[in-house]
């Protein structure tokens, strides 16, 4: 199937929080149709058609893949589904949109770009950070030299999101809070810093393998260097920053859904009492930057898109992988990264 019309008819799989702020989000992008959703339950897909807009519902991913008026498909499952979701739609024909992280490995990440070649149709992690105007433009001064050489980066993402013991945490839905919330600190540092020399991490796992914690140390060949956070358990301020020889640029809280910065650089007695303000208006729930690029990108047939092409999501994994081996052993010597 190939898209005929400049208009990309979208569908969801899952009517969780995520599906119900995509297709928010749908109703303000341009160019985006919503027509289909999924859910195991067939009543639950048809409130949710009828609430958000969506012109048909389908009671399994099945039925969704094979409606002719799909073209692409946003996958809010589980973690553990993604990549099997993703080459299902693929091979069907449809473009893909996957919520992080796009697999839980960096293998799996490597069948769904497979996937993708052989059919030619668009696919793309959905880390919406990195299409928010804000974000965009932290990036583009830092290597304008803002802040001069940068040497190194913050960011944390720790919220409680419940007791350890949960049975939202479970092996089998591959929960994890670095493919969860540590995907957003790595994915900074991997755009700021690009991929570490050595990886050292520490953190907490349950008996299971279920990370609850972590916290690691990316270290570079000249000096550079990242500290990361992420906790799925406990608070652990939701902020970043970005530091150079001749300042830093912070951004509050959550900073992977900031629509703001603030720069300060100069000299000592500048950098400690000016600052510098970047804003933007938010657009929806923030998914709209990212979801007006991809249906741009479909109605143009294209099949990756240049702000986060599949290597990049890929690189994230093998790093994600990295860290969760260091995580498993946190005696052993930090980790060769290449």
């Amino acid at each position: 199937m190939t898209t005929r019309h400049t208009e990309v008819n979208w569908a969801v799989v899952g009517t969780g929080f995520i599906s119900q702020s995509i297709a928010d989000d749908l109703r303000l992008t341009p160019g985006a149709r919503r027509q289909a959703v999924c859910s195991r339950n067939p009543d639950r897909a048809r409130a949710f058609a009828v609430d958000k807009g969506f012109a048909v519902a389908h009671g399994s991913v099945s039925a969704l893949l094979d409606d002719p008026s799909v073209d692409a498909v946003y996958i809010a499952t589980p973690h553990s589904t993604h990549a099997a979701i993703a080459i299902a739609a693929l091979e069907a024909g449809k473009h893909v949109l996957i919520e992080k992280p796009i697999a839980v490995s960096a293998e799996q990440g490597r069948q769904i770009a497979s996937a993708a070649a052989a059919s030619g149709r668009f696919a793309m992690e959905a880390m919406w950070m990195l299409f928010n105007p804000a974000y965009r433009d932290l990036i583009v001064a830092a290597r304008e030299g803002a802040i001069g050489e940068v040497r190194s980066v913050r960011a944390s993402f720790g919220l409680p999101f419940g007791r350890a013991d949960s049975s939202r945490w479970t092996p089998e839905r591959a929960s994890s809070t670095l493919l969860d919330q540590g995907i957003y600190p790595i994915t900074l540092a991997l755009d700021v810093l690009g991929r570490p020399s050595r990886i050292h991490a520490t953190g907490r796992v349950r008996d299971d393998g279920v990370d609850l914690t972590a916290h690691a140390t990316f270290e570079y060949d000249d000096g550079r260097f990242a500290q990361l956070s992420a906790s799925m358990i406990e608070y652990i301020e939701p902020t970043a920053s970005v530091s150079g020889s001749d300042g830093w640029m912070s951004v509050p809280a959550p900073f992977w859904a900031a629509n703001e910065f603030t720069t300060r650089a100069g000299s000592i007695a500048r950098a400690l009492t000016e600052r510098r303000r970047t804003h933007h208006d938010r657009r929806g729930n923030g998914y709209v930057p990212m979801l007006e690029a991809v249906t741009v990108a479909i109605a143009a047939h294209r099949t990756e898109h240049p702000t986060h092409p599949l290597a990049d999501s890929i690189t994230a994994l093998e790093v994600l992988d990295a860290v969760r081996e260091s995580l498993s052993s946190p005696t052993a010597r930090p980790k060769e990264t290449r």
